[in-house]
């Protein structure tokens, strides 16, 4: 029996020794998964270069006039506007506050007529004209309406006009039984006009190679820099009115050197855009290889 027994152990291991060997043989499975490749970024396309802005025409002037620069009609509309409606917009405040602003009113009159229809008419500009070295002049080198001057002076004061008149009879178009307030409405109507007439007169500017307004197109007005001639002598309050071009050209060097200041800084920042990131993208795609090659000696093999 004990030879038998023995036969049977020796035959039993014989045949769990292959299957222990087979199992030894299966080989396990991979654990380092290749990680994806990212996709290169696309390269930015190179920006278009700036084109400027091409030189006002001069056609239909007469000849040895230019169009006036944007900054010295800015400077000679802001003159204006605060000569003929300063006053006016203080005699307002104080007839809301309550109190009466007679002589305020009757002086802000005097101011817009002094320089809409006494000075034009003696020296052919208006005080914003002196101190921004520009005049208004027609095709035929004559001096316009000055009806035009009064109507290009006051187009932003009529837009304010119109918007308070909108805002104001919006909600009187009909009274408490329900009907129609025609006052409220023709008011209504009339300041949707003074607000459309200074949209309008902002559209010609813009679609006009001379800047010319809504009202310098009906006057075949334009507004050029003015040179004063060899042979022309000023006297009077046309000598005294020029001095105040003095305070125009300072203004007007502040507001040249601190476009190009704002342009310069413009240029630096699209050349700090536009200009390659070669040593981001080494950095990053040296980070990225490490990264790879530490996770797999991490892996179990």
């Amino acid at each position: 029996m004990g030879l038998l027994d023995k036969a049977n152990t020796a035959g039993s291991e014989t045949k769990e020794a292959p299957k222990k060997a087979v199992a030894k043989a299966i080989p396990k499975k991979a654990t380092a998964v290749a990680k994806p490749v990212k996709a290169a970024k696309a390269e930015k396309t190179p920006r278009a270069p700036r084109v400027k802005k091409p030189k006002l025409s001069t056609a239909g002037l007469p000849e040895g006039y230019e169009i006036a620069t944007q900054n010295s009609r800015f400077l000679a509309w802001l003159m204006n506007f605060i000569w003929n409606f300063g006053v006016l917009f203080g005699a307002i405040f104080l007839s809301v506050m309550g109190s009466t602003p007679t002589i305020p009113a009757i002086g802000a009159l005097l101011m817009i007529i002094t320089n809409v229809f006494v000075i034009p008419i003696m020296t052919g500009r208006t005080l914003g004209n002196f101190m921004s070295r520009t005049r208004y002049i027609t095709s035929a080198d004559a001096k316009p309406n000055p009806l035009h001057g009064f109507l290009v002076n006051s187009v932003g004061l009529m837009a304010l006009v119109g918007l308070s008149l909108v805002i104001i009879n919006m909600g009187n178009l009909f009274d408490t039984a329900g009907k129609a307030n025609p006052v409220a409405i023709g008011l209504l109507v009339l300041g949707i006009i003074l607000f459309s007439i200074r949209i309008i007169d902002g559209r010609f500017k813009k679609n006009s190679d001379q800047n010319q307004g809504l009202y310098d197109m009906l006057f075949g007005a334009y507004l050029v820099k003015y040179v004063r001639a060899e042979d022309e002598e000023l006297s009077g309050i046309a000598l005294r009115l020029e001095s105040m071009a003095n305070f125009g050209d300072s203004f007007q060097k502040r507001q040249e050197k601190a476009a190009k200041r704002r342009a310069e800084k413009k240029e630096a920042a699209l050349a700090q855009e536009d200009s390659p990131k070669d040593a981001t993208k080494e950095t990053t795609t040296g980070k990225d290889d490490k990264k790879e090659e530490a996770s797999k000696e991490a892996s179990p093999q």
